[in-house]
C-alpha cells in the first residue's frame, strides 16, 4: 500500500468533517488518480473472521464499489480488484476482530484510514467483528449487520466523504448507525451520497453504445452517467435507446431523460427533456398505445417511480410523451415490458425497505394495478424483465433476470405471467448455478423459446457478457460469451438492438 507519514482515522463513530452544501466533507482525501487504481480485498481474514470464502468476500467488495458508480460516480481511472495481492495497492480491505478492543454491540463496525498529508488518494478499510455479538453479522441478511451496507459507507469516506448532519439525510449511506438488514437500504447512496461523492470525484461520462442483436459494429448515440435502455416495436423497425444524461452536453444538466429513436440504420436527433431528472437510469419499453413509455426512479429520496408515456417515434424532431406517477416506490430504477398477452404495460422493481420483488401493469388507461409482491425473491439491483410468447409452455409468459442479493451473486431466471386482472403470477426461479452478475442486467425472449440476458461485469475488464438460456430442445442449455469490453453500467437489449454504457 501507498502510504505518507500522516493519517487521520474515519469511522462510525468519529469524524472530524465539515459541510459543503448537503453532503459533508471529511477534509481528507483525493481524486482516486493511480492508473490502474488497485484496491487489495485481503480475503483471509473475512473467511478466519465473518466466515466468507475469498469468492464471496471478492463479490462483496466489487458490489460495495459498483453501488456508487450505479448512481453515476465517476473516477479517472481504472480500478482494479485483487485478493492479496503483492503489487501497491492504493485500497486495502481487511476484516479485523473487536474495534479499539471494544466487543460490544455499540462498538464500531468499520473504519477508514485515510493518508491525506498531500491529500492523498490511499486509504485502508477495515470491517471489525465484535465478537460479544459474533452472531450478528451477514452479507444475506440473515443477521442483523449487512457487511455490504457497511463496506458501502466505508468506500465513501474512502472517497473523501464525511457523516451528514442533518436529520433529512438520515438514510444515506454515509449517515451514521442503521447498519441492521432491517434498514436494508443503506445499500444504496442516496441524493445526498450521490452529489457528495461525484463533486469528490467525478460525474460519470460513459458512451452509449449501440448495434443490432446479432452483430455489427458499435455506434455512439450519446453520453450517460446512468444505466441506459432499448426497445424496438413489434410491427416495426422503430428503437428507442434512452438514458440519463451526463454533465459534457452543452444542452443539458446532469441525469435529465434524454432518447434517440433508431429505425434501421438511421439515427435521429438526441432528445433531452430540461424538466424531468432521474436517480439511476432510464428503463424502456414498447406501450400498449402502439409508441413507447420510459419508466425511472425521480432524482430525489422519495422513491418515486415516474412513468412517461406514448412517446411516438420521429426522424425529425423530438415527442415527450406524457409524464404519470405511478404511485410505486423503489430504491433502483424499474424496468418495463409489454405483455402482448394481456396488451399491458408490465414494471419490475424491488421493494423499496426490503429488496423484494414487485410488479405491477398497467393498460392504455395509464393506471397501476397495487403491486403483487414476491417475497421469496430479493436483490439489490434492478429487475430486468420481458413478457412475451413462451413455446415451451405454450403460453405467455414474464422473465426476471437478477442476481441474488445473499452474497454469492448468482444469476436468477424468474417465470411467470400476467392474469386476466393485471396481477403478477409466479411460477418458479431458475438458478443459474456458475453464473455470476454484480450489476444490472436485461432480458429478451427471442424466438419464443430463447432467453438473452445481457449483463455487465465488475470483474477488472469491466467486459458486458451475454447469457443464453435456449430451450428450443428437449432439454434448456445455457452458456455465456463476451459481448463488449470497459462497460461500467447496466446495458440494454431489444429485439434487434444492442445498447451498453461504458469506457473510461
Amino acid at each position: 500500500m501507498k502510504r505518507t507519514s500522516a493519517f487521520a482515522v474515519f469511522m462510525l463513530g468519529f469524524l472530524p468533517a465539515f459541510t459543503v452544501g448537503a453532503y459533508t466533507y471529511s477534509g481528507k482525501g483525493a481524486p482516486w488518480s493511480d492508473n490502474p487504481y488497485i484496491i487489495d480485498v485481503i480475503t483471509g481474514p473475512f473467511q478466519s473472521t465473518f466466515g466468507l470464502a475469498p469468492l464471496r468476500t471478492m463479490h462483496l467488495a466489487r458490489s460495495s464499489l459498483q453501488a456508487w458508480l450505479n448512481v453515476g460516480v465517476g473516477f479517472a481511472t481504472h480500478i482494479e480488484f485483487y485478493d492479496t495481492t503483492s503489487r501497491a495497492s492504493d485500497v486495502e480491505i481487511e476484516a479485523k476482530t473487536c474495534c479499539d478492543g471494544d466487543c460490544s454491540q455499540a462498538a464500531c463496525l468499520g473504519r477508514t484510514t485515510a493518508f491525506p498529508l498531500n491529500f492523498s488518494d490511499n486509504c485502508a478499510i477495515d470491517l471489525y467483528m465484535n465478537t460479544d455479538v459474533a452472531s450478528r453479522y451477514s452479507d444475506d441478511r440473515s443477521a442483523s449487520f449487512d457487511l455490504q451496507s457497511i463496506l458501502t459507507h466505508e468506500f465513501g469516506h474512502c472517497m473523501g466523504l464525511g457523516h451528514p448532519e442533518a436529520t433529512q439525510q438520515a438514510q444515506a449511506v454515509m449517515r451514521q448507525k442503521g447498519y441492521e438488514h432491517g434498514a436494508y437500504p443503506k445499500r444504496f447512496p442516496r441524493v445526498d451520497d450521490k452529489t457528495g461523492a461525484q463533486n469528490r470525484q467525478f460525474v460519470r461520462s460513459a458512451e452509449v453504445r449501440v448495434r443490432e442483436r446479432t452483430g455489427g459494429e458499435w455506434t455512439v448515440v450519446g453520453r450517460t452517467s446512468g444505466s441506459v435502455g432499448v426497445a424496438t416495436r413489434r410491427n416495426d423497425e422503430w428503437s428507442l435507446v434512452a438514458f440519463e444524461t451526463d454533465h459534457t452536453d452543452p444542452a443539458d444538466t446532469t441525469s435529465n431523460l434524454a432518447h434517440v429513436f433508431i429505425n434501421g440504420q438511421s439515427v435521429g436527433p438526441r432528445c433531452i427533456n430540461p424538466n424531468e431528472w432521474t436517480f439511476d437510469g432510464v428503463a424502456v419499453s414498447e406501450d400498449p398505445s402502439g409508441g413507447f413509455s420510459m419508466a425511472y426512479l425521480a432524482a430525489n429520496d422519495s422513491g418515486e417511480i415516474l412513468v412517461v408515456r406514448g412517446i411516438f417515434p420521429s426522424l425529425l424532431g423530438c415527442t415527450s410523451g406524457t409524464r404519470q406517477i405511478s404511485g410505486l416506490l423503489s430504491r433502483r430504477r424499474p424496468s418495463l415490458a409489454f405483455d402482448p398477452g394481456t396488451n399491458r404495460l408490465v414494471m419490475s422493481f424491488i421493494d423499496m425497505d426490503t429488496g423484494q420483488l414487485r410488479f405491477s401493469s398497467s393498460t392504455t388507461a395509464n393506471t397501476w394495478r397495487p403491486a403483487t409482491f414476491l417475497n421469496t425473491e430479493w436483490t439489490d439491483t434492478s429487475v430486468a424483465i420481458d413478457c412475451g410468447y413462451w413455446a415451451p409452455a405454450q403460453a405467455y409468459r414474464c422473465f426476471t433476470a437478477f442476481p441474488s442479493a445473499d452474497g454469492t451473486h448468482t444469476l436468477r431466471i424468474g417465470e411467470g405471467y400476467i392474469n386476466a386482472s393485471g396481477d403478477y403470477v409466479h411460477v418458479g426461479t431458475h438458478v443459474a448455478s456458475g453464473f455470476i452478475l454484480n450489476a444490472a442486467a436485461d432480458i429478451q425472449i427471442v424466438d419464443g423459446n430463447r432467453l438473452e440476458i445481457i449483463h455487465g461485469s465488475t470483474l477488472n475488464a469491466r467486459t458486458a457478457y451475454m447469457y443464453v438460456r435456449d430451450c428450443s430442445g428437449t432439454t434448456c442449455s445455457d452458456s455465456t460469451a463476451p459481448i463488449d469490453s470497459q462497460t461500467l453500467l447496466g446495458p440494454g437489449i431489444s429485439r434487434t438492438k444492442l445498447v451498453t454504457a461504458g469506457g473510461y
